[in-house]
């Protein structure tokens, strides 16, 4: 497939833009526009058009999402198609005329293709180039996974496998870890089933456990009632020791009290409004005479100031006279200047007067003779023209001569040309002769091929070892399938595990067995048990005495004593039976546990006999199914890789037999094209030879063609110039008799401003031109003198008369002294004369101010004494004395009786607080009761009993909660039923961590043989095409790759011109990059000769390539599209002439 035409309606930022991708020798189309221009979107619109665009696009910045649409027109072989793509949620795929189509219009074009195969297949970018490179540093010692994941595109394959055989490692191995998920679960079920073994109740056990409880609670109790006594004692300590201080700081502040006597009780701030009174009368008397002195220094001061009052009056007068004056002082400098300028300018003018032949009498006269501003603009313009005219004239002429003479040549060259044709037998059989290419090398490469097939065949029939087989035997032969041999391999994996398992449960309970008979035994000779049967033995011979005494067979006399000795020696065995019930309990209970272990000892071991009897029986059936193929002794592991390599003979001989097949068809098609090209030689009356080759006709047939349509190009061209240069002739005749008719409206008009001018009429045009720039200085000069005169030296001068006038007028008023002076000596003693009058004025102002302030200080003092002395009166008057010494006394007692009362209160509250609820009386009894030297100590010793008492009853807690939780464990505890689940548990994981394994095992080995099966299939012919590319990218830096066999796994190495070796890891990024892109074009190549072709998108692929490097890359490239389509996008607009040296001029490029 390929598309003819791209359509991008609403996506992204176009909008109705349409791509053509026109039918060309090499199908290579360059799309290139800077960054931002959208080649990424085009890029994604192929695979939205292809596939569908995605439910969230982020190309609906312009147009809204459910607007989007794209549109192209693509083609193959069997027919063409146009087809739009709307964003919907199902039924996207339209026709033009947006009739729905159905979701399979696209499948003779996609085959089973999808977007992800796509993608990857048939799309590279320079991101995808980078990290295809890195993936192939990582699995550099692993040609297989180079080629498989280089052919499919896919980067994280060492990845996949590597998590594959993580996991499986993690589940189980061999050899026994911790870390293990199997041994893990294994480790518990151990656990569990001591557990269980360990949960049973024993009487003796039960009835030690409960009396010890028992005596470990009264303890308890005891110790409680001591830790009680000895709390509270410490109490009553503790509270004397804390009280007995408080008790006597109170008795200490009433005897403080007594002493002291009757006080009157004066306000508690007293004392602080006394203290502040005094510090304020202090203050404002000593303020008052400070203010007092000062405010008559001031006084003093201000008197003796003197104040212009005449000068103050005038000062706004005098001001700006002032500013004036200094405005001005630079005037008379500037009019002699003036003066001066003037006269220079009218000394120029003379001079350019006399250069006209003018006479320079007067200013006024001689700008009356200066020829206005239009005419001298008018005169200016023909000046300019007449160049320009003549050029014209002139270049017409010459125009109208040569067109001429390129009519005569054109006219002789074309009537010298041959008349040929070439018939259109002789064009198609070139075509058809051109179109076999270089059919020698074709014919090498196709003996090579069949070459390489033969050996091919040679090396997988020997590979097949002793089971080879004639070709119709291996074809005819029916295998089982992949699913079958998966099966089959699957479950004998699981009885061989199955069995192990079984195998080490039994040595695991032939262990138990040997360890429950060894404490029986033990148990036996420890405790020396009586059983029942020592108690029927011992009254059966008690029995038998008596029998025969009763009987008379022995004296009784004699037997009485031995009769009694059996007596006693029976019940002596009855009571020790009796005694010894529990340990004759605890024995039976072992024994029963043996009876269990046994039978479960007999059903592992009948298990095992089950999964023999099931190996045996697959062993039979696997020996049945491969004498049946032809295959005895083939074992069960082995034949997945035999049946590979028989795929792999019958498609050697397939390939062998095609590529003999097609030298034949080759050498027929040759042999067909050289006799037509020879009969349509001959028809065009051109001799050849039979013993010429086919490129020998088909050189000779394109050089008589290239003369023929040369010829004809020639005539047509200089049939095609002569008309143009005919029709151009009169028009260049036409434009000369133009020229002359605007050259003398010009003369007419020159000679007619040159007499208004007053300038002679047979001036020349420099002459004019330089009398023009004379008059224009002139013009310039008058103006200036004009503006001198008028706006600086008469402006200047009426204002200093002005200001003369001025001054004299305001000296007559303040200082008429002084009007005999210069208008500025005036103005600057007037000006100095108010300086010193403000001065004193302000002076006077601030003298005022402070005077002022001082006044009011003095009046503030006097009122802050007042205020002062009202503060204290009302003290005196209630402290009944008279002096400010005798109130100080006074408040001084009230401030001890107020402090020693507060005391006495925080005292009786501080007592009575920490009395735990006692009254004073009480706590006095309570205190004087005590020895208070000998406290500490009795109080320590207490303490040291409290902690005793309290370390022994946390020592019974303990050993009670422990007591009563054994007792607990042994009257009730699901212990059993605890370790029999977790038993049931641990046995469902091991089997949950089994089946995992066997799943991860089994995808990492099918992984492994999918790339060795690839590498078998595809590494000869896509490592030859590799090498090619590989070298040519590189520009023989590399002369091809290498495989090291002796390597495991297989390693791929680039192989130098001068013979040295370098493995992936040796070479740079960018060679590494290169690598990955010529596997990636070789197995697109391989991968075209087996399905239908697609577009290959390439995006910026030589970002990071030299120019030369570029060049070999598009030249990879080329050769590609001459396969399929390549569609190659870039924002190097530097590439454009290397595309266009390699694909020629006419290669489509679509500037963005």
């Amino acid at each position: 497939m390929r598309f003819d035409r791209l359509d991008l309606i609403k996506y992204g930022k176009f909008t109705d833009r349409s791509i053509s991708f026109p039918v060309a020798e090499h199908d290579f189309h360059l799309i290139v526009g800077p960054n931002e221009a959208g080649k990424s979107t085009l890029r994604s619109a192929i695979l939205d058009l292809l596939f569908g665009i995605e439910t969230r696009s982020p190309y609906n910045f312009i147009h809204p999402l459910n607007e989007l649409r794209l549109g192209a027109s693509v083609s193959n072989q069997s027919g063409c198609m146009d087809f739009q793509r709307a964003k919907a949620q199902k039924q996207t795929l339209r026709s033009i005329t947006d009739a729905v189509l159905a979701d399979s219009a696209l499948t003779p074009f996609l085959g089973t293709a999808d977007r992800k195969f796509f993608d990857q297949m048939f799309g590279l970018d320079h991101t995808r180039l980078v990290q295809g490179g890195n993936s192939i540093l990582n699995a550099e010692n692993d040609v297989g996974q180079i080629l498989f994941q280089s052919a499919a595109g896919i980067s994280s394959l060492g990845k996949i496998r590597d998590a594959l055989k993580v996991e499986a490692d993690k589940l189980w191995a061999p050899r026994k870890a911790a870390d293990r998920v199997y041994y893990i679960a294994a480790d518990q079920l151990d656990k569990a089933t001591t557990a269980l073994k360990d949960a049973t109740v024993r009487t003796k056990v039960w009835s030690e456990a409960h009396q010890k409880a028992e005596t470990l609670q009264a303890s308890l109790a005891t110790e409680r009632e001591r830790h009680r006594q000895f709390k509270g004692k410490s109490e009553r300590l503790q509270r004397v020791r804390r009280l007995a201080p408080h008790l006597m700081a109170l008795r200490e502040i009433e005897q403080q009290l007594a002493e002291l006597g009757e006080v009157i009780e004066l306000p508690s701030d007293a004392a602080t409004t006394l203290e502040k009174a005094a510090s304020e009368l202090a203050k404002a008397k000593q303020l008052l005479g400070l203010r007092t002195e000062y405010a008559e220094k001031l006084k003093d001061e201000l008197g003796k100031i003197t104040l212009d009052q005449i000068v103050l009056e005038q000062a706004g007068d005098i001001t700006r006279l002032d500013q004036l004056r200094l405005q001005y002082r630079g005037y008379e400098h500037d009019i002699e200047d003036g003066k001066r300028d003037i006269a220079t300018l009218w000394h120029s003018t003379g001079e350019l007067c006399s250069q006209l032949g003018w006479q320079a009498e007067s200013e006024e006269s001689l700008a009356k003779r200066l020829p206005t501003l239009l005419l001298r603009r008018e005169l200016g313009q023909l000046a300019r023209e007449r160049g320009g005219i003549a050029r014209g004239l002139q270049s017409a002429k010459q125009a109208e001569e040569a067109k001429r003479s390129e009519i005569e040549t054109l006219s002789g060259q074309l009537d010298s040309l041959p008349l040929m044709e070439v018939k259109p037998s002789l064009r198609a059989a070139l075509a058809s002769a051109s179109s076999l290419g270089d059919y020698e090398a074709s014919l090498r490469g196709l003996q090579q091929a069949v070459n390489k097939a033969q050996s091919s065949l040679e090396i997988a029939q020997q590979a097949l070892g002793k089971w080879r087989k004639p070709f119709a035997e291996l074809r005819a032969m029916q295998p089982p399938s992949q699913q079958m041999l998966t099966e089959l391999a699957n479950t004998r994996q699981s009885l061989l595990a199955e069995h192990k398992e079984k195998g080490n449960r039994r040595e695991e309970q032939r262990a138990e067995i040997a360890t429950l008979e060894l404490k029986i035994s033990q148990f036996k000779e420890l405790h020396h048990l009586t059983t029942r049967e020592d108690v029927s033995i011992a009254r059966s011979f008690r029995d038998a005495s008596w029998q025969s005494i009763k009987a008379g067979e022995v004296d009784f006399q004699q037997s009485a004593q031995h009769f009694e000795t059996l007596i006693l020696q029976a019940d002596e065995v009855a009571d020790r039976l009796l005694d010894n019930v529990e340990d004759a309990t605890e024995l039976q209970s072992l024994t029963h546990q043996l009876d269990r272990e046994r039978q479960i000892l007999s059903g592992i071991e009948k298990q095992l006999v089950d999964w023999d009897g099931q190996l045996e029986q697959l062993h039979a059936q696997w020996h049945k199914m491969t004498t049946n193929l032809g295959l005895p002794d083939m074992a069960l592991e082995n034949i997945a890789d035999w049946l590979v390599k028989r795929e792999k003979t019958l498609n050697a001989e397939t390939a062998c037999q095609d590529a003999q097949l097609g030298i034949e068809n080759m050498e027929k098609i040759i042999l067909e094209s050289k006799r037509k090209l020879a009969e349509s030689l001959s028809e065009s009356g051109l001799a050849i030879s039979d013993s010429d080759s086919l490129q020998a006709f088909r050189i000779q047939a394109q050089n008589f063609i290239q003369n023929v349509d040369a010829a004809k190009a020639r005539q047509q061209t200089l049939s095609d110039q002569l008309r143009t240069s005919q029709t151009l002739v009169e028009t260049l005749r036409q434009n000369a008799n133009n020229a002359q008719a605007e050259l003398n409206r010009w003369t007419g008009a020159w000679t007619e401003a040159l007499a208004k001018a007053g300038l002679p009429p047979n001036s020349e045009i420099g002459t004019v031109e330089g009398a023009l720039e004379i008059i224009g200085k002139i013009e310039n000069n008058l103006g200036e003198i004009q503006n001198k005169r008028i706006e600086r030296i008469d402006a200047m001068s009426a204002d200093l008369q002005r200001l003369s006038a001025q001054a004299q007028e305001l000296a007559l008023k303040v200082a008429p002294g002084l009007s005999h002076q210069a208008s500025f000596q005036i103005i600057l003693e007037l000006a100095n004369r108010l300086n010193q009058a403000r001065e004193s004025q302000q002076e006077a102002k601030r003298l005022r101010d402070s005077l002022r302030v001082a006044n009011e200080q003095v009046r503030n003092a006097q009122e802050a004494i007042g205020t002062a002395e009202a503060q204290v009166q009302p003290l005196i008057e209630q402290a009944k004395v008279a002096t400010m010494d005798s109130l100080n006394e006074a408040v001084a007692r009230s401030d001890r009786l107020r402090q020693l009362q507060g005391d006495m209160t925080k005292a009786k509250a501080s007592l009575l607080d920490g009395g735990d609820g006692l009254s004073r009386a009480q706590i006095e009894v309570e205190t004087d009761a005590e020895d208070l030297t000998q406290l500490a100590a009795e109080l320590a010793q207490t303490d040291d009993e409290l902690d005793k008492t309290v370390t022994l009853q946390n020592m019974l807690s303990a050993e009670l909660a422990d007591a009563q939780r054994a007792l607990s464990d042994i009257g009730g505890s699901d212990a059993a039923a605890q370790a029999e689940a977790k038993r049931q548990e641990a046995i469902a994981q091991m089997s949950d961590a089994a089946e995992r394994y066997l799943k991860v095992a089994t995808a990492a080995r099918l992984l492994r043989w999918s790339i060795d099966r690839y590498r078998e299939d595809k590494q000869g012919p896509l490592l030859e095409q590799t090498s090619a590319l590989f070298s040519k990218l590189t520009l023989g830096s590399f002369q091809r790759l290498r495989v090291d066999y002796e390597r495991e796994p297989l390693a791929l190495e680039g192989l130098r011109p001068d013979g040295r070796l370098v493995g992936i890891a040796g070479m740079s990024d960018g060679t590494r990059d290169q690598l990955y892109l010529a596997l990636r074009l070789a197995a697109l190549e391989l991968h075209l000769e087996q399905s239908l072709p697609l577009p290959f998108i390439a995006d910026d692929l030589f970002i990071n390539y030299d120019d030369d490097r570029s060049k070999a890359g598009l030249e990879a490239l080329a050769k590609l599209s001459e396969k399929t389509q390549v569609i190659f996008l870039s924002h190097h607009d530097h590439l454009t002439p290397k595309v266009k040296e390699i694909f020629g001029e006419n290669v489509n490029i679509v500037y963005c």
